[in-house]
């Protein structure tokens, strides 16, 4: 899998570079690093309360190279978050992602013949709440999430990115062997991995609201063309950072994830803080 993204990765820059050389290609970066926390410290306080603190860490790189006959897009996406509360230290946020998109420029149409490789891990152990044994249910490789698609794309718009593949597949590996055991994830017992083919709606959506306010957003719909419809993966994701300095922002992080592979039931997760921002654009 990572070598087919390496492959993939170089491929759609050496397209770029078999373009006619009187065609400059346009080349777009949009970065966002962002560290995130907040700390409560009691003593003797009467209403109740227990000491707690909390960090998280974004990282969300966008890179967009358009050229006479192709456009290639690749986003990566990191975020980790720790909670510490009475002593005791969770994990509360976790994902290691990255897509490449590759789309026909536009010529006589919006549309174009487009194809995307998406891969999505996490960096540490995951452990189920409450648990005092910790055993992990989740770790880096296991599960690593694959989604190969081709359909068509529109890069066309200023800050919407839409791709629709029906003939997409999703690919569920798990490399840690305890975990192989317990046929987690929907791969069964003892196997490694898990194949399911569909359909594929990605939604990407940025935009400088003005100089100090920011907002990004991804969606992705994955549909099997062999489960009933309240099957469909949902994967959604939105950040928001306003700035109230040059180096100090207020930030929001909203994800919304539906997976019964995973858990029969929606995931949500919201973080408000004030922390360190940087943004980059050009």
């Amino acid at each position: 899998m990572i070598r087919f993204l390496v492959v993939f990765s170089l491929l759609s820059t050496a397209i770029f570079g078999q373009s006619d050389s009187t065609v400059i290609a346009s080349y777009h970066r949009n970065a966002i690093y962002s560290a995130a926390g907040s700390f409560t410290d009691l003593d003797n306080w009467n209403a109740g309360g227990e000491n707690s603190s909390n960090i998280s860490l974004l990282l969300r790189e966008n890179w967009t190279k358009k050229g006479e006959n192709f456009t290639t897009v690749h986003l990566l996406e990191g975020n980790y978050g720790l909670s510490r509360q009475a002593g005791i230290l969770t994990k509360n946020a976790d994902k290691l992602e990255f897509t490449t998109t590759l789309t026909g420029s536009p010529k006589t149409t919006d549309w174009n013949l487009s194809g995307q490789l998406n891969v999505r891990t996490q960096f540490a152990p995951g452990f189920a709440k409450g648990d005092t044994t910790r055993t992990p249910i989740s770790t880096f490789g296991a599960p690593v999430y694959g989604q190969y698609s081709f359909g068509i794309g529109n890069n066309s718009w200023e800050h919407w990115q839409v791709f629709l593949s029906p003939f997409a597949g999703k690919s569920t590996t798990v490399f840690d062997e305890t975990l192989r055991e317990k046929a987690a994830f929907g791969v069964d017992t003892g196997a490694t991995w898990r194949f399911e083919a569909g359909a594929k709606i990605t939604l990407n959506y940025t935009q400088q609201l003005t100089d100090e306010f920011e907002v990004t957003a991804k969606s992705d719909l994955f549909f099997n063309y062999w489960e009933s419809i309240s099957a469909t993966d949902l994967n959604l994701d939105i950040i928001a950072i306003y700035k109230i300095r040059k180096a100090l922002s207020f930030n929001a992080h909203f994800q919304l994830i539906r997976d019964i592979d995973q858990i029969d039931a929606w995931q949500r997760r919201s973080v408000l803080g004030v922390g360190l921002a940087y943004t980059l654009q050009n």
